[in-house]
């Protein structure tokens, strides 16, 4: 009942991290395995700990798939790519032709 009372009270209307997370959900999920995949080959040959390696993955790959999105979110044909609607800007031009 407290998550639930939890996402009634935050996670209703729009907010700047709900706006960018609803975005993101698509890239994150198609980028999140390829990067996890070559981080974690790497990561696993290390002399480390379980756990380390385990938050080393975690972290480096969350990390990085952000990084992407953010590319991926300003370059028009990649955003088309990833499933994703067209800036304004971009949208307005394409009207006027």
């Amino acid at each position: 009942m407290g998550f639930l009372g939890f996402g009634l009270k935050y996670l209703r209307g729009t907010s700047g991290f709900l706006k960018y997370s609803t975005e993101a959900v698509l890239p994150f999920y198609i980028l999140h395995q390829p990067v996890i995949l070559v981080i974690a080959f790497w990561v696993v040959q290390l002399q480390l700990p379980v756990i380390a390696k385990y938050i080393i993955i975690v972290v480096l790959s969350f990390v990085i798939i952000i990084g992407l999105y953010e590319v991926v979110k300003r370059v028009s044909v990649l955003r088309f790519l990833f499933g994703m609607k067209l800036r304004r800007a971009v949208a307005k031009v394409h009207e006027r032709n």
